[in-house]
Parts: C-alpha cells; sequence; structure tokens
C-alpha cells in the first residue's frame, strides 16, 4: 500500500507525496475523482470539472512527455484506474483498494502536513 498510518500520521510513499507536490492539478484531479467515488468518469468532465485543459488533464492521469511523466501520473502511482470501454472510450476511477490511503492525503494536504519517507 502507499501509505500507512503510524499513530495518527499517515506516512505516505514518497514517490505519491512527490508526485502530488508537484502539481496542483494532480492533487485537483485526485481529489475531484475521490469525490465522485464510487462512480468513474472520462477526460472531458473531469477537466471541466477541475476547470483544466484536456491535454492537461491527460496528462495527469495518464502521462505525457517530459512535464508529466507516466510514472508519476495518477495511473502510473496506481491512485486511479484505467477502463477502456469495447468502442475506445476511456473511464477513469479512483482505485478502490486506496480510497482511506486517498482520504488520508486528502485530509494532510488540506492541513499542509506532508510526510514523505522513501519505501522500498
Amino acid at each position: 500500500y502507499p501509505c500507512e498510518f503510524v499513530g495518527m500520521e499517515l506516512i505516505a510513499d514518497g514517490n505519491i507525496i512527490r508526485s502530488l507536490n508537484r502539481s496542483e492539478l494532480r492533487r485537483k484531479v485526485l481529489f475531484y475523482m475521490l469525490s465522485i467515488y464510487p462512480y468513474r468518469s472520462y477526460l472531458s468532465e473531469i477537466s471541466r470539472a477541475v476547470k483544466s485543459d484536456p491535454s492537461n488533464v491527460k496528462g495527469c492521469l495518464e502521462g505525457l512527455g517530459v512535464r508529466y511523466t507516466g510514472e508519476e501520473s495518477l495511473v502510473g502511482l496506481g491512485l486511479i484506474s484505467l477502463e477502456q470501454t469495447k468502442n475506445g472510450f476511456k473511464y477513469y476511477k479512483v482505485n478502490a483498494d486506496y480510497i482511506e490511503d486517498i482520504k488520508g492525503l486528502r485530509t494532510m494536504f488540506n492541513h499542509k502536513k506532508v510526510f514523505a519517507v522513501e519505501i522500498g
């Protein structure tokens, strides 16, 4: 799991913290997706919700060039899952395994208490 609680403090994987620290848009997308869970959404709907350009949102979700690397993307980090339908539509959804972790991250960022440790 990317995060664990030690006492009442959330200790998150360093890669996840770094990724979310570096991009306000990544945080907005992740926490928007959390707010609609268990529902899934598609790119243009997410873009409207976070008031950003679809290409930037796609970068946050899946990675795009140098600015948004795949490993640091929300899908690459395992926080968001990607479903593709037979007709080619892509839907994004919060990874159910990490719901509590993502809620913890949201609380942490809201209170600006960020603790990063390298795991592994």
